[in-house]
């Protein structure tokens, strides 16, 4: 089991840039994986709980509340229509707790094991590109087993196209959850190592 990554070649990126670049890519899998299951609930702020502002046995279960800074905070959640309200823990940790399922060939074969990383070169961006067409037939999809890492263009690089947030941005390299060698090898055979 292996990291992938591909890297445009034609960007002549100096060690310092092509360090950040691959560090980005290394990233990309595990941010997204954390982002995605902050999204479906499973992140905790430490310094917070949660209380409830209604229940089902009692649509006014905010009004129970004796603590005078508790019973304002539910008040106002209920005035908002809201159905929980966060309220500071007596000992607050400035932490976020984050359950998430890792699949367990990634935790045996990868987490456990040796985590092997190939870094290919692209020689331009229509180059790179083709590895998507690849991932596709290999049932492979955008965000989940593969990303791009599209840098924001402050330094070295120039950008080549607009984010849906009107940010100038360069296409720079594509990144692979870690996959089974004979995966990562039908999708690198059309690239070389990244040599300097």
């Amino acid at each position: 089991m292996r990291r992938l990554f591909i890297i445009r070649k034609d960007l002549n990126l100096h060690a310092g840039k092509l360090a950040a670049m691959v560090g980005h890519c290394a990233e990309g899998y595990w941010l997204n994986l954390f982002k995605f299951f902050a999204s479906i609930g499973c992140a905790k702020d430490n310094e917070f709980t949660t209380l409830p502002v209604e229940t089902e046995d009692d649509p006014d279960y905010w009004m129970r509340y004796r603590h005078p800074l508790v019973a304002a905070a539910a008040k106002e959640a209920h005035d908002k229509g809201e159905k929980y309200f966060l309220f500071p823990e007596e000992e607050p940790r400035k932490t976020v707790s984050l359950a998430l399922e890792i699949p367990k060939d990634i935790w045996f074969e990868y987490i456990n094991d040796i985590f092997t990383k190939t870094i290919c070169e692209a020689k331009n961006l229509n180059h790179l590109m083709k590895v998507v067409d690849i991932a596709k037939e290999l049932g492979l999809n955008e965000g989940v087993d593969y990303g791009f890492i599209d840098d924001v263009c402050k330094t070295d690089l120039t950008p080549e196209f607009t984010d849906e947030n009107g940010v100038g941005r360069c296409r720079v390299g594509i990144w692979f959850k870690p996959l089974p060698d004979e995966i990562s090898h039908k999708l690198s055979k059309k690239y070389q190592l990244y040599k300097d």
